[in-house]
């Protein structure tokens, strides 16, 4: 290899392995910024919870104490009214006492005018019988007999109203007005403390739930910043593997099978930097128009990357079980790209071993010349790649479907989860793992679905604000169009009069014709730029990603589900049924959301399921964790209650 192609090839891989690094560092800036933006997330759900059971205790206390304070002014009405009546009571009592004394003297003396006026009326029944002083002696006697009888019947009652008054239990009342006031009151002293001591919780809370709000925004950010340079990355790395490196890319399915597994390799057809016109027209140039004679592909471990060479490379050509040739006779596709599959099972690397699951490789293509194309530029060496992105075979393990509330009898059992998995024929039930978190369901989180449609949302609010302009300019420009018409057909009160008017009516005229065609081309272009708005909000709509049913759950991906302690899952067990392929997980009081925290009754969760293998250390870099569908999967409340009739799922 002469020193311009040395140089070049150095150059070429020099920058695809900065390149490739700068990716593989910016992807763990990016792991990392979601892990601080799920525990982030985390401590906002745990203060908003904590907020939640503050604000609701807040409202009991505040109750209770609303019904106190009512209690306490009963109370002291009812002492004031008890101190009342012990006084009035009290002074009834002396009146009574002085009424009933009065009474009695009264009475006493009325009692001796009786008996005097008896005894007149005796002397003169004897002395003067019939007569008229015995008649009117007669009637007095009558009378004062009444007098007296009454005045007995009056005494009696004042004594007896006397005696009730006096029965009246007014100082106990008045007492126990009292001590109910004075209970009511150091109540009230309680609940006021009380509501004072968590209205300084719920203010606490509640600025914990902001810093923790604000924390999460800021994760939300960084974490969007992670993926715009990632992306970049990427970006630059494929138009430079594109442009220098043949565009060497391997292709691995997502859902590898090592039973039957196949991937590709595809590149891009070679180019000549030299034309047949750029040479003498009478000198034979058949090399330059077809300078290829074959493409190969040859896998290399990531690990001896930096060893391989193209003079290895050539004494491989040949032996199909590590060289894939393709002949140049071939035809690419119409973009003139090659693509082929190579068999997990019958490709070998260049190391003559096997593919192996798990293992870091990276693909290189050896173009080999034609003889004529070698002699024709004055160089005789192959063509080798720079090496192409790492990539390794691993066998990604079958996901659960189907989760939701146990159902017996036509009943919901909230307090089992059900999945089923579809058997595993490569691996031992012993070596997977199925694991169920509980994501607490919140409102204000920000989503996979967030963040990856937060640009075209926001380039769809700034097209909606320039339609709403434009539309507001076309509006403006036909209420222009028909002023300037109204004007243009008003017939001129005084024209014909003389020259000067008709000349300035003339000159009116093509005033209004002129600025009429401003406006009309103004308002054509304005519906011009509106169709092409339209056209592009339609663009952006049709190519953001289609909305999933947890549009409101969180942040949450496979990386951080199997990062996740043993502590804020819950392992299944497999569930006695003739398949043999359902599995059960149970709900109790200990058992906690992916966060560590315990589940709140009435709280909507979303039942996660990772499939994770749990063999040997030395096999785990062969297999791959698969996650549940968990932004499709129907939340599920959390009840204490055995069963529920029917539910949302």
């Amino acid at each position: 290899m002469n020193s311009y192609n040395e140089n070049l090839h150095s150059s070429v891989l020099s920058s695809l392995e900065s390149q490739e690094m700068t990716k593989k560092q910016l992807s763990s800036q990016l792991s990392n910024s979601m892990f601080t933006l799920y525990y982030a997330e985390g401590a906002e759900i745990v203060a908003q919870e904590k907020l939640d059971a503050t604000t609701k205790m807040y409202t009991e206390k505040q109750h209770i104490n609303d019904v106190v304070v009512k209690n306490k002014n009963m109370a002291d009405n009812l002492l004031l009214s008890a101190n009342q009546q012990k006084t009035y009571v009290t002074q009834a009592v002396t009146n009574m006492a002085v009424c009933a004394s009065n009474i009695q003297i009264a009475s006493n003396s009325i009692v001796r005018l009786a008996s005097d006026i008896g005894s007149i009326y005796s002397i003169v029944n004897a002395a003067d019988y019939g007569t008229q002083i015995y008649q009117q002696t007669l009637e007095a006697y009558n009378l004062i007999n009444k007098t007296a009888y009454n005045a007995e019947r009056t005494s009696q009652y004042a004594m007896e109203a006397t005696a009730a008054i006096s029965e009246v239990s007014s100082s106990t009342v008045a007492d126990g007005a009292k001590l109910t006031n004075t209970s009511v009151n150091n109540l009230l002293q309680v609940t006021t403390s009380d509501l004072t001591a968590i209205t300084a919780v719920l203010t606490v809370d509640n600025d914990t739930k902001s810093k923790a709000s604000i924390a999460t925004r800021a994760a939300e950010g960084a974490i969007k910043c992670s993926e715009v340079e990632y992306d970049a990355a990427k970006k630059a790395y494929t138009f430079n593997n594109a442009q220098f490196n043949q565009n060497l890319v391997v292709e691995v399915p997502k859902l590898f099978d090592p039973s039957s597994g196949n991937f590709n390799v595809s590149f891009n057809a070679y180019r000549s930097p030299f034309s047949a016109d750029d040479r003498n027209p009478d000198t034979q140039n058949v090399g330059l128009k077809k300078p290829v004679l074959s493409y190969n592909i040859i896998l290399v471990k990531d690990s001896k990357k930096s060893l391989f060479s193209a003079s290895v490379a050539e004494d491989l050509v040949g032996n199909p079980a590590q060289c894939k040739s393709i002949p140049a006779t071939q035809t690419p596709d119409a973009q003139g790209k090659y693509t082929e599959t190579l068999a997990y099972k019958q490709y070998r690397d260049s190391d003559n071993d096997p593919l192996v699951l798990g293992e870091n490789y990276v693909a290189f293509l050896l173009i080999m010349f034609t003889e004529s194309y070698k002699k024709e530029i004055n160089t005789f060496d192959e063509y080798l790649s720079a090496p192409s992105e790492v990539f390794s075979l691993t066998y990604t393990l079958k996901n659960a479907k189907h989760i939701g509330a146990s159902r017996e009898n036509g009943s919901e059992d909230l307090s089992k989860i059900t999945f089923s998995v579809e058997k595993e024929e490569v691996l031992k039930p012993a070596e997977i793992d199925y694991r169920c978190f509980f994501l607490p369901y919140p409102d204000d989180m920000a989503t996979n679905e967030d963040l990856d449609t937060l640009e075209s949302k926001i380039e769809t609010l700034e097209l909606e604000e320039e339609i709403k302009t434009v539309e507001a300019e076309i509006k403006s420009f036909n209420e222009e169009i028909e002023n300037l018409n109204a004007s243009a057909n008003q017939p001129n009160a005084e024209g014909g009069k003389n020259a000067k008017d008709a000349d300035q009516e003339k000159q009116k005229s093509a005033s209004l014709k002129s600025a009429l065609t401003d406006t009309k081309e103004k308002l054509r272009l304005a519906k011009s730029q509106l169709a092409d708005l339209n056209t592009k909000l339609k663009d952006v709509k049709d190519k953001s990603p289609k909305p999933v049913k947890n549009t409101n759950a969180f942040f949450f991906n496979l990386n951080l589900a199997e990062n996740i302690p043993a502590g804020n899952f819950t392992n299944a067990k497999q569930h006695r049924t003739a398949s043999g392929h359902e599995f059960l997980v149970d709900i109790d009081t200990t058992t906690t959301d992916n966060f560590g925290n315990p589940l709140v009754e009435d709280k909507n969760y979303i039942p996660v399921v990772l499939s994770y293998y749990k063999g040997t250390e030395n096999s785990r870099s062969k297999y791959t964790n698969s996650l549940s569908d968990w932004q499709n999967t129907p939340p599920i409340p959390y009840s204490t209650k055995e069963t529920l009739k029917s539910s949302t799922l």
